[in-house]
């Protein structure tokens, strides 16, 4: 029961702190195969022990597409949203003008909360309420698990994508965002989601967390 109502962060293997000279832009020793750069072309990691990359856009064009790079290329050149060197909270206005005019065409990270629609809800209401029912226990222990089961459906789950911004609607605050991740496996990669509901923005080394 526990599993089913937590919200919590999923796991990314990519995400790294890391430490840089004056001017870099990447740590080449913290490249892992499979993640993603921007220089500003878009960059995949085919081999991180080679430093191998893949120009995505080429590659789409079935243009000789894949170079092999030196570390110093890496580190003076590209950045990966993954890699942060600082950390700043930030307040949901400030974090909304982050998204508005500091991203623009560039590659970021962005985690923020996935609200379920009304389907989505019901299902959750639906099929929480059947294994609180079926538990054998007190009402009042009951009671807490109905809370925490509203709680969650109200909060959503927590979903992570790496890519870039394509539109935002200022008067909604809805924003249309290429998930590089999904392009590179040949998906269809347009997503979207609320300026509102946004929790971290990894940018050019930095990490921007909204200070709830």
């Amino acid at each position: 029961m526990k599993q089913f109502f937590e919200v919590a962060k999923p796991e990314d293997p990519f995400d790294c702190k890391v430490t840089v000279g004056d001017g870099d832009r990447c740590d080449p020793t913290k490249i892992q195969t499979g993640c993603l750069l921007y220089r500003p072309a878009r960059l995949i990691i085919l081999d991180a022990n080679d430093l191998c990359l893949r120009n995505q856009d080429l590659y789409d064009a079935g243009e000789d597409s894949d170079i092999t790079v030196a570390p110093n290329l890496l580190r003076k050149q590209c950045w990966t949203p993954d890699q942060y060197a600082r950390t700043k909270k930030v307040t949901a206005k400030e974090m909304q003008e982050l998204i508005t005019n500091e991203i623009g065409d560039c590659i970021c990270k962005v985690v923020f909360n996935k609200l379920p629609d009304a389907n989505d809800m019901a299902t959750l209401l639906q099929e929480g309420s059947q294994q609180i029912e079926d538990l054998m226990t007190t009402d009042a222990e009951k009671h807490k698990l109905y809370k925490k089961l509203f709680e969650r459906v109200q909060k959503g789950e927590i979903r992570i994508m790496r890519g870039y911004v394509l539109k935002i609607d200022l008067a909604t605050g809805l924003v249309r965002f290429l998930d590089a991740d999904i392009e590179a496996n040949g998906d269809k990669p347009e997503r979207a989601f609320y300026m509102k509901n946004v929790l971290e923005i990894t940018l050019r080394l930095t990490k921007y967390v909204l200070n709830k």
